[in-house]
C-alpha cells in the first residue's frame, strides 16, 4: 500500500497519517491504535494497547476475535501491547478489523491503556528511537530520559576501526554460508543478501562498538569480497560432485586458477553477476534500514 492509500485511509477512519514513518495512528472510540504496513505484501499491523481488570491478559484472549474475522490472521501481545495482523486488499477490510476489534474489546471488557504501565488516562501513539509506542505522557517522558543517557553512551564509546573490521570479517563469513546454502540449491535469493548486509553491519558494529560510515563502507567491501568467494566455492562444489575423490580445497584453487588463466565456465559472468545483483539488492535494504536506525536513534516525540 503506497502513501496515498495509507492517507486514504486515515481519512476514512478519521486518523492521522505520518509520512516519514508511513503508519497511521489516532484514536477511535476511546482506543488509541496505529497501523501500518509490514514487509509480506498487503499484510498489516493493527497495534492497540489494553487491557481487562486488573490481572494481565491471557496471549489466547483474543483467538477468538481471529477465529471469527475473515481479514484479521493471528495476534501476538506483549505486556499490555496487543498487534493485531491482517491480511486486507482493500482500505474497506482493514477498516472492517479494525471495527471488530473495537467491537470486541467492548463486549470483553477491555479498557485502553499505557503499555508501559497498563494504566488508562490520556494515551498517545510515541516515536523513541526507532520503537513505536501507545504511551501516557509520564511514561514517554521516563522512556525519554533513558534513551537520551543510552545514546550519550553509545555517542561517547570510541570507535574501534580494528575490532569492527574483525567483526565485518566474521559477520559476512556468516552471510556468505547463507549465500552459498542458497546458492547449493540452484537458487540466487535477496534473502541471502538481507543476511549479509545484516551480518556484516551487525559485526562491524558489535566489535567496533559504534556504527560510522567509515564502518559501512569497509562492510561493503568485505560484502563484494566475500560474495565473490561464496560463487568461487560454488564452483569449487560443483566440481567436487562432478569428481568426487577432489577435496573442495583442491577444487576452490583449481577454480581460481582456471579463471587467472582465462579459462572461464559457462555462464561464470552472468551467474557471478546475478549473484551480485540479488545480494547487493538484499544487502541494500540491511544498509538503509542501518542508516535509519542510526537516524532514528535520536529521535523522541509525540505523533
Amino acid at each position: 500500500m503506497d502513501h496515498l492509500e495509507l492517507q486514504a485511509l486515515a481519512t476514512e477512519l478519521g486518523l492521522q497519517f505520518d509520512e516519514f514513518l508511513s503508519l497511521v495512528f489516532g484514536q477511535i472510540e476511546g482506543y488509541t491504535l496505529y497501523i501500518e504496513p509490514t514487509e509480506q505484501r498487503k499484510q498489516y499491523r493493527i497495534c492497540f494497547s489494553v487491557k481487562a481488570g486488573d490481572a494481565f491478559t491471557a496471549p489466547n484472549s483474543f483467538d477468538d476475535l481471529i477465529k471469527n474475522s475473515e481479514v484479521l490472521t493471528s495476534s501476538q501481545l506483549n505486556h499490555y501491547k496487543l498487534v493485531l495482523y491482517a491480511k486486507a486488499k482493500t482500505n474497506e477490510a482493514l477498516a472492517q478489523a479494525v471495527q471488530e476489534a473495537l467491537v470486541f474489546f467492548k463486549e470483553r471488557g477491555f479498557v485502553n491503556v499505557c503499555e508501559q504501565s497498563g494504566e488508562p488516562g490520556q494515551i498517545d501513539v510515541y516515536q523513541l528511537g526507532g520503537n513505536i509506542l501507545i504511551l501516557s505522557r509520564q511514561s514517554f517522558e521516563s522512556l525519554s530520559s533513558g534513551l537520551s543517557l543510552e545514546n550519550q553512551i553509545y555517542d561517547n564509546q570510541k570507535e574501534s576501526i580494528v575490532g569492527g573490521i574483525v567483526g565485518a570479517f566474521v559477520g559476512s563469513l556468516i552471510g556468505g554460508a547463507v549465500i552459498l546454502l542458497i546458492a547449493q540449491m540452484n537458487y540466487v535469493a535477496v534473502a541471502g543478501g538481507l543476511a549479509m548486509g545484516y551480518c556484516t553491519i551487525k559485526g562491524y558494529e558489535l566489535l567496533g562498538k559504534k556504527l560510522s560510515k567509515a564502518g559501512i563502507a569497509i562492510s561493503i567491501v568485505f560484502m563484494v569480497l566475500v560474495t565473490f568467494l561464496v560463487n568461487q566455492f560454488d564452483y569449487a562444489l560443483l566440481l567436487v560432485r562432478e569428481y568426487p575423490d577432489a577435496n573442495v580445497f583442491d577444487a576452490f584453487s583449481a577454480v581460481n586458477e582456471s579463471i587467472f588463466n582465462g579459462i572461464i565456465p559457462d555462464n561464470y559472468w552472468f551467474n557471478l553477476i546475478l549473484l551480485y545483483v540479488f545480494t547487493g539488492a538484499g544487502a541494500f535494504g540491511a544498509i538503509r534500514n542501518a542508516l535509519s536506525s542510526q537516524t532514528q536513534r535520536f529521535t523522541t516525540r509525540q505523533l
